[in-house]
């Protein structure tokens, strides 16, 4: 069970500074903007990691019992360090864990807020775990409300429903725990770029934290056995006896980051770390993200227009008259009250998971590229079935069952079914402002009149606070669950601005600013994303649900989703930075739900899709496709290339495990997920890919930023600019072939040389770079 260490990273532009090593004396790794102090006094051993906050020097963490934690026979035995030495660059220290030993290197990290570390233990006998177990410096508060937590920012991946819960690697998707109190924030990063299959198998690592159980937080990482529980939770192995047991010496690396950071926004440092050090280098390795774990021939984003659009859509379609009029839909053969055997044979849903509208939209963007008139037909039948969803007051069902032609309020599993539910109604409206804006404008007039009592009833609706409820019932009352609070609101915000400026009224984008206020003034500061999703779910939970060991709440991204999306709208109607730069802050917190490796115990490649909440632990879920199409809106109004890359590694993830809604649905078994429909897996990720390949291409550079990625199977790198003349390398999965690089940012009145792989490739225009492309065989 020997795990082989690899070498770590010296950051050159690092000042060290080392100090003289006497017996009693500390020893002192130093950097411009981090430092670790190790002791080995008689009161016991010490280890303070201190950072550079404004001129000063402060603690962030300061551990000063023993530092490495072995638990065996049931109970917990600290390390006594016996040796700490600086040499070389690094602090070597040894310690005693009864009979067994372990061995800490620590040296200064790739960035100058970081420090690596390495770990080898050697057990004396089995043992449950190892850990290395770090206490914040700053005090909790002996506070806890809703707007103000023991600390200011806590992240994990997976909360606790029990003191011994813990993050195995299986719940690695953004590897990290994160604390934060005013500027001081600290993290661990586990190095999942070394770890292999044999490694996982062999030494399972995990990561765990407490906030309130001790007088200060502590998180922790190590050897960890662990096993699952219930739908989506994992539990620390007890019994040295176990099959599980350590008893051969194991090793394991990690990143401590540390550093003064705005306040409770530490968390954008690490969703920066997390993609530079692993997501992009990963992405850049991959060529065959989009090809299915099932069936390999299915590979290319035109293999996947076959399927999804040719035979999948078609074979789903149906469509009948309706008053004088011809309505289709893709169905998703779902059962509306949860019993999932008796599903009908034909049904359209309109709701926040499975909206038929967006992937029609996606289907009449294919069949206007591939000039088919029956598939433009067919697409825009759908839309005309949604409206003639029947409304009260505005509010309208959002799922129809052509077997009984009857219309349903809403999905009886994850809600309640004899409601109308705002956060589908609003994602359904937003759809209808889409198509009749960018495909269907002759219809406007049409969804106008359908949406603008809706719109009006959200005006109504909205309580002083900027709140919307979630639910109302026959009578438009709202359901006391989600009545008062919820992050649902910001998916009413979204589609109050879209309708702002499609009907042309500031009264409606007033009411999607205050929406977003109550967002920002009681979500964000504890991050309480509550949507139908967080609790109504196959993660079910109370609604007063809270995991008090580590002080944080439930929360699910589909809201944040929405949050970031209409952040992106009210931003781009007022011109406002202030309404980007929120939006900025959210996503990257949103970000923190996306994957940035490829776990190696899984058949599919995952990197760039995600999960869903942090008490669920399935692993590229079908959102990924909302969010690539996100992260291209943003990268188009930043010009910020981690936006890019994470929005190729979204829009391709999907594919690799469709038509399954996800992978490792709680967490672990390599296996599919369900099969819920073409709106959650092919369809939905199909339409994000059309809604992206217009600017994207095959390939796509940013002239005036000089650089750019590659989206369909290829790798696109060492873009140069020197004037008019562009040089860059393109690689390419199922090569050769014929791929189009797609330019923004270039003069539409100049003419290029384009240089590919170090070879002429010819001349164009600007303008035909800006349109049409530039094709290049590869």
């Amino acid at each position: 069970m020997q795990i082989h260490i690899r070498s770590g990273i010296v950051s050159a532009a690092l000042v060290l500074a080392l100090s003289a090593a006497a017996a009693t004396s500390p020893s002192v790794l130093r950097g411009d903007r981090i430092r670790v102090v190790v002791s080995t006094v008689e009161s016991g051993p010490a280890e303070t990691v201190q950072i550079l906050d404004g001129k000063s020097w402060v603690p962030a963490l300061d551990t000063s019992a023993s530092l490495t934690q072995v638990r065996a026979a049931g109970k917990t035995e600290a390390c006594r360090v016996v040796s700490a030495e600086l040499t070389g660059g690094k602090i070597l220290t040894k310690a005693k864990c009864g009979d067994s030993t372990v061995e800490r290197e620590l040296q200064l990290g790739p960035d100058p807020d970081t420090v690596a570390v390495k770990v080898r233990f050697v057990p004396g006998r089995p043992v449950q775990s190892v850990e290395d177990r770090m206490f914040f410096a700053p005090a909790p508060r002996h506070e806890d409300t809703p707007e103000r937590g023991p600390l200011d920012f806590v992240w994990s991946q997976n909360l606790k429903s029990a003191e011994d819960m813990l993050i195995p690697h299986w719940g690695f998707k953004s590897p990290a725990v994160m604390f934060q109190q005013a500027r001081i924030f600290a993290a661990i990063v586990p190095r999942v770029d070394l770890l292999t299959a044999n490694d996982l198998r062999n030494a399972p690592v995990a990561l765990d934290l407490d906030v309130t159980s001790n007088s200060r937080a502590w998180f922790s990482y190590g050897v960890v056995p662990s096993a699952p529980y219930g739908h989506s939770y994992f539990r620390r192995i007890t019994g040295s006896a176990s099959s599980d047991a350590i008893r051969d010496p194991v090793s394991y690396q990690y990143w401590i980051v540390a550093s003064s950071q705005p306040e409770r926004l530490g968390y954008g440092r690490i969703s920066r770390l997390l993609w530079e050090k692993f997501g992009s280098p990963a992405l850049k390795q991959t060529l065959n993200l989009q090809q299915n774990v099932r069936r390999p021939e299915l590979f290319l984003f035109d293999d996947w227009r076959q399927e999804a659009w040719v035979r999948y859509a078609n074979e789903k379609y149906f469509e009948f008259d309706c008053g004088g009029q011809r309505c289709g839909a893709l169905t998703s053969n779902r059962n509306p009250g949860g019993r999932f055997n008796d599903a009908p044979k034909e049904d359209a849903w309109f709701n926040a998971w499975f909206q038929n509208l967006r992937t029609a939209y996606g289907w009449r963007l294919y069949a206007t590229h591939s000039n088919n008139q029956e598939m433009r037909r067919k697409a825009e039948q759908v839309l005309t079935l949604a409206l003639k969803s029947p409304q009260d007051h505005g509010l309208f069902s959002t799922i129809y069952i052509h077997d009984t032609n009857t219309w349903q309020k809403e999905d009886g599993w994850a809600g309640y079914a004899d409601d109308y539910h705002t956060f589908c109604m609003s994602w359904t409206g937003y759809w209808m402002l889409r198509w009749a804006s960018d495909l269907t404008p002759e219809r406007k007039t049409e969804v106008l009149a359908f949406l603008r009592p809706y719109a009006d009833f959200l005006l109504t609706a909205q309580q002083p606070s900027g709140e919307i409820p979630s639910w109302f019932d026959s009578n438009r009352q709202p359901r006391e669950e989600f009545r008062d609070f919820n992050a649902e609101t910001a998916g009413s915000a979204l589609f109050l601005a879209q309708f702002s400026g499609f009907a042309g009224d500031a009264k409606y984008l007033q009411a999607a600013i205050r929406a977003q206020q109550f967002i920002e003034r009681e979500v964000l500061p504890r991050q309480r994303w509550y949507d139908f999703e967080t609790f109504r779910s196959c993660a079910r939970k109370p609604f007063t649900f809270y995991d008090r060991w580590t002080a944080q709440y439930p929360q699910n991204n589909l809201s944040t989703m929405q949050a970031v999306q209409a952040y992106m709208q009210i931003y781009r109607l007022t011109g406002q930075p202030k309404y980007l730069q929120t939006g900025q802050r959210v996503l990257d917190y949103l970000l923190l739900t996306q994957q940035v490796w490829n776990h190696p115990l899984f058949a599919p490649k995952l990197l760039g899709g995600t999960t869903t909440q942090n008490t669920d632990a399935e692993w590229s879920d079908a959102r990924e496709c909302y969010l690539a199409t996100l992260l291209l809106d943003y990268y188009q109004s930043t010009g910020r290339l981690e936006y890019l890359e994470r929005a190729v590694a979204a829009a391709r993830s999907g594919f690799a495990v469709a038509p399954w809604e996800n992978w490792a649905h709680t967490g672990y078994p390599d296996q599919q997920g369900a099969l819920t429909g073409i709106h959650w897996g092919t369809g939905s990720e199909m339409a994000s890919v059309e809604m992206m390949s217009g600017v994207l291409g095959d390939a796509y550079i940013n002239v005036q930023r000089a650089h750019g990625a590659g989206f369909n199977a290829c790798t696109l790198s060492g873009v140069h600019v020197d004037g008019h003349r562009i040089s860059f390398n393109l690689k390419a999965a199922m090569s050769p072939r014929r791929l189009v690089v797609k330019f923004s940012g270039v003069d539409p009145q100049a003419n290029y040389k384009l240089v590919v792989n170090g070879r002429a490739a010819g001349d164009a225009n600007g303008r035909m770079l800006a349109t049409t492309g530039y094709a290049v065989t590869n």
